[in-house]
């Protein structure tokens, strides 16, 4: 260091520090950063405690659906907002993540319904026109009270009912659905009252169970004895009073429909509930057939054709149902080669009135009927349809053979049915026609043709049909004058009665080397037969004449002379 420098340094030293002392007074300007801390905290803690819970819906599709965009609504109230959308592992489905506002929480749970709102044409009704302008959004239906939760399956079809729909459900059971649909119409004295909000197969696949909703306060009028029945498509029936069409509406035409009713003639039953099932009868028509559950099954095995008898058919006894078919199959024995059709038939011991007590169940009783000599036919019910049913009788004559099972089911006996019948005499028929000598016969016809032919032209046949004749124009007259002669009259007559007679025995002698057959020469001669039995008549009232006025031979037949 220079001594210039270091005369500078030492200057330095002498030169007095000053004294830093710190201000405690607190300056203004921190409020503005403390009070921005503040409220960022404050914003932050507010949106924690107010944001509303994040839910996951599962779509088949997303179509329509856009993320940040899309708003989830109820009562066309915003409650929350799609914030992504992305595909699920399997590519099966889309999954919509969405979040909702505070209010809501409480209504998220294992019952409630979210679903795409578009436009939709559907069970005739036309919804969501709204979104072809403001775009598609999510609808929600709170549901019953349940368990909550935060994952959704979506509907793909809108909810015919929602929760805050006044009425009650009711549920259906029928073997088929036939046109119904999701949103069918219910009708009641042809007045929509109820849709179909949904339907699904019996564990078993036996039947169709579906679910239906009644508005109120039409709900409180289903008692346990209401009837339903299927009012899908025209009702059509015939009857002395002509033609009949019956359909509930125009609508039930196109997409179907159910109709109910409470019998009147019957008491009101209890009013039923959700858990009440009824039965979905197939027309108005059957409403009032009882309903039989006690069923007892038999086989009938026929060999004949079997076409024109359906599931369904009839089981009757003397003209009166006794049950129905149930199935028709046929079966095939492999070791003898043959074909038999069982028909399984269902006996309903409710359709006949037992008298006294029965001992043993129902089954067992058959199974005496059986080996007393019950069996079944197959009889046409309908020439024009060409409809079969089944008949059952007793046949005391029967052998009495011991009664066999298919598996659980007692095998009753088959006779031949009424077509079977008619066939089977109809063969028996021709073969005793194919007995008769028809070749033969023919000849001897031609034969006894020609015999009539010469005896029509014969000589002797004229002549004596001419002898004949003068024998009965002289029998007349003998006849005629026999009241005016006296007795050498009377002699007379009686010679001459007595040469006719001779004459007539000739003809009749002559006649009888004739053949006799049909035609002009039969009549002549019972013509001819018929007036010399009025000839010998007239002689017998003359002989007893005679007898009681012998007079008669001096005055003749008048009054007696004085």
């Amino acid at each position: 260091m220079s001594d210039a420098e270091k005369e500078a340094a030492s200057g330095l030293d002498n030169v007095p520090q000053a004294m830093i002392r710190p201000d405690k007074r607190f300056g203004l300007i921190w409020l503005i950063p403390l009070v921005a801390a503040l409220v960022g905290v404050g914003l932050a803690v507010k949106a924690i405690t107010e944001a509303g819970p994040t839910i996951h819906i599962a779509f088949h599709t997303a179509e329509g659906l856009e993320a940040g965009k899309t708003k989830i609504r109820y009562k066309e109230v915003e409650i929350g907002r799609v914030e992504s959308i992305r595909l699920g592992k399997d590519l099966s489905e889309v999954t919509v993540t969405a979040k909702m506002v505070k209010d809501i929480e409480d209504y998220l749970t294992e019952n409630t319904r979210f679903w795409v709102v578009r436009a939709r044409v559907a069970a005739g009704q036309v919804s969501g026109l709204s979104t072809l302008f403001s775009g598609a959004y999510i609808g929600m239906d709170p549901g019953q009270p349940g368990k909550p939760a935060s994952t959704f399956v979506g509907l793909e079809t809108p909810p015919a009912v929602t929760m805050d729909t006044p009425g009650g459900y009711f549920n259906l059971r029928a073997e088929r659905l036939g046109s119904l649909d999701i949103g069918s119409p219910v009708y009641y004295r042809q007045i929509r009252v109820g849709q179909v909000v949904s339907y699904q197969m019996t564990e078993d696949g036996s039947a169709v169970d579906i679910r239906v909703f009644i508005n109120d306060p039409h709900h409180d009028r289903i008692h346990k004895n209401t009837r339903f029945w299927d009012a899908s498509g025209l009702n059509v029936s015939m009857g002395a009073d002509g033609v009949k069409l019956n359909t509930e509406s125009v609508l039930s035409l196109l997409i179907g429909g159910i109709a109910y009713e409470t019998p009147t003639n019957l008491k009101p039953g209890e009013v039923a509930d959700e858990r009440h099932t009824f039965h979905l009868y197939a027309s108005k028509d059957q409403i009032d057939d009882p309903q039989y559950t006690e069923r007892h099954y038999v086989v009938a095995y026929f060999d004949e054709a079997v076409r024109g008898l359906k599931k369904h058919a009839p089981v009757e006894f003397s003209g009166i149902k006794v049950g129905e078919v149930v199935n028709i199959r046929l079966e095939f024995d492999q070791k003898n080669l043959q074909f038999r059709i069982p028909v399984l038939l269902a006996i309903e011991p409710d359709r006949i009135d037992v008298k006294g007590h029965m001992n043993g169940d129902g089954e067992a009783m058959i199974a005496k009927l059986i080996a007393k000599g019950l069996q079944a036919q197959l009889r046409t019910g309908s020439l024009l349809t060409g409809q079969m049913f089944v008949n059952l009788s007793m046949n005391p004559e029967a052998s009495r053979t011991k009664v066999t099972h298919n598996g659980p089911f007692p095998v009753i006996p088959t006779v031949p049915g009424s077509t079977e019948e008619i066939a089977a005499s109809l063969a028996r028929f021709a073969g005793e026609l194919e007995k008769v000598p028809v070749a033969q016969i023919g000849r001897d016809l031609s034969q006894s043709l020609k015999n009539i032919n010469t005896l029509v032209g014969s000589e002797d046949l004229a002549e004596a049909i001419r002898g004949l004749r003068r024998s009965l124009d002289q029998i007349s007259q003998f006849t005629a004058g026999l009241n005016q002669d006296t007795v050498p009259k009377i002699d007379q007559a009686l010679a001459q009665l007595n040469r006719t007679l001779t004459e007539a025995e000739r003809a009749m002698t002559a006649a009888e080397h004739l053949a006799s057959g049909s035609g002009p020469l039969t009549y002549e001669l019972q013509t001819l037969m018929k007036q010399l039995a009025k000839a010998a008549q007239a002689i017998s009232v003359l002989a007893d004449y005679l007898q009681r006025h012998p007079e008669a031979l001096v005055f003749g037949k008048g009054d007696p002379q004085p």
